[in-house]
């Protein structure tokens, strides 16, 4: 299992809208707006480490994501 936290630079439109989509998202654990540098967290939890690339990959791809940054646990 590797768990991981996805923060999100996104356009300011879009933001609640983001955080709605991520909700329904298989293995997002958690997910809610911020103040500050980054504009949404994710908080995920995939089976496998090689899940992680194609689970950041979607998050990236959604509409008014502008920027990813992931921490993965080691």
């Amino acid at each position: 299992m590797a768990q991981m936290l996805v923060l999100m630079h996104a356009e300011k439109v879009s933001v609640l809208d983001i955080v709605k989509n991520l909700s329904k998202m298989p293995y997002v654990v958690d997910v809610f707006p911020t103040f500050g540098r980054f504009d949404v967290v994710a908080f995920c939890s995939v089976e496998k480490r090689d899940d992680v690339g194609a689970l950041v990959k979607r998050i990236a791809s959604l509409q008014g994501v502008l920027k990813t940054e992931t921490l993965v646990e080691i």
